[in-house]
């Protein structure tokens, strides 16, 4: 078998994995905010309200959406990690232990992917370790940044949006004569992001450049 073949498989495999993971939340957000205020947060992009979920929303979408996603991708995360150079007494949301380049994200709750963003730049920029990669995320959109360079700033590497999938599964979720047995449609929609930040290949573009 070819390392391509291999590839290949292994991002099917990613892929059809982030499928279930989405699921997944997408049935926890509907039980926990219920099923009209989980609607406009996947459908209409409507921010979601802590007071709908009765818990901290940032905290909610670690756990049912950042953790698992993490872990299809091959990480092993960690929430609320300390000890990063440059930061002093501020600490990111994440970071993953097994990604050898010091690494951390931020994450918002889903609609205020600008926040995560803004906030991740900031920490980047504090942040002296070299080689470095920075992650902000809304659970829904994922953008990726890394700096090489013992004094290099960090700079913009890959965005994915992932609301199509969030869409589509949601309303097949609500019409029980959807079309399950087929994944392919729903796989191809996880391609670019299961390829772009997957633990391998973030590590090839930064040790390997």
């Amino acid at each position: 078998m070819q390392q391509d073949d291999l590839s290949d498989i292994q991002a099917d495999a990613r892929s059809q994995n982030l499928v279930r993971t989405v699921e997944r939340f997408i049935r926890v957000l509907n039980e926990q905010a219920g099923e009209k205020h989980a609607a406009k947060v996947i459908l209409e992009g409507t921010v979601l309200q802590g007071s709908e979920l009765e818990q901290k929303p940032e905290r909610f979408i670690e756990v049912e959406l950042i953790e698992p996603v993490m872990q299809v991708l091959g990480y092993e995360p960690r929430f609320q990690p300390t000890g990063f150079n440059g930061l002093g007494a501020r600490y990111p949301d994440f970071t993953a232990l097994n990604l050898q380049i010091t690494n951390f994200g931020e994450v918002k709750k889903p609609g205020k992917i600008e926040d995560a963003r803004k906030e991740s730049f900031e920490y980047l920029q504090m942040a002296t370790d070299r080689p470095l990669v920075g992650i902000a995320t809304d659970g829904f959109v994922w953008i990726l940044y890394t700096a090489t360079g013992p004094d290099e700033e960090p700079t913009y590497r890959h965005h994915v949006v992932l609301h199509d999938l969030f869409k589509k599964i949601r309303l097949e979720q609500t019409q029980p004569n959807a079309d399950r047995r087929s994944r392919t449609h729903l796989r191809n929609l996880c391609q670019k992001f299961v390829n772009q930040f997957n633990r391998n290949h973030i590590e090839n573009i930064v040790i390997e450049g």
